[in-house]
């Protein structure tokens, strides 16, 4: 019987846990087609801002955010590392130095909700520029 509620609390606990946290993903680029600005964004990253390294912030489904990070050149790619959501909201990539197929390499991170102001950094410290205003 003790056993039971052991196992009970144990499983209540970490459902609890898990939902205390920021929900992020990241969005198949096969995807991209799916919110038709993120998908502009990306096509001007990869045309006419080869060269850009930095952070879009877009607002999607239901309030949820999605974060476009690239990386500025094609012989870098990202991975997510994670993401704390506190007073302020820190994202962390992991720059991994590999070809990619695209001249500006970038990643799609999706998040919940974003508290205060929002920074992106690699995991050496380095920080990602937020572009605003017009993209073209």
């Amino acid at each position: 019987m003790i056993e039971k509620i052991l196992v009970i609390l144990f499983v209540v606990m970490i459902t609890l846990l898990s939902a205390c946290g920021p929900n992020t993903w990241v969005l198949e680029k096969e995807r991209l087609g799916e919110v038709g600005s993120i998908e502009n964004y990306v096509w001007q990253l990869q045309n006419n801002k080869s060269e850009f390294r930095g952070y879009r912030i877009f607002t999607i489904s239901e309030g949820k955010k999605m974060v476009v990070v690239s990386t500025g050149s094609s012989d870098q790619t990202l991975k997510f590392i994670d993401a704390d959501v506190s007073n302020h909201t820190t994202i962390t990539v992991e720059e991994e130095n590999k070809e990619s197929d695209e001249l500006n390499s970038y990643i799609l991170i999706g998040i919940d909700q974003i508290k205060g102001e929002l920074s992106v950094v690699s995991e050496s410290g380095e920080e990602y520029h937020q572009v605003t205003g017009s993209y073209n």
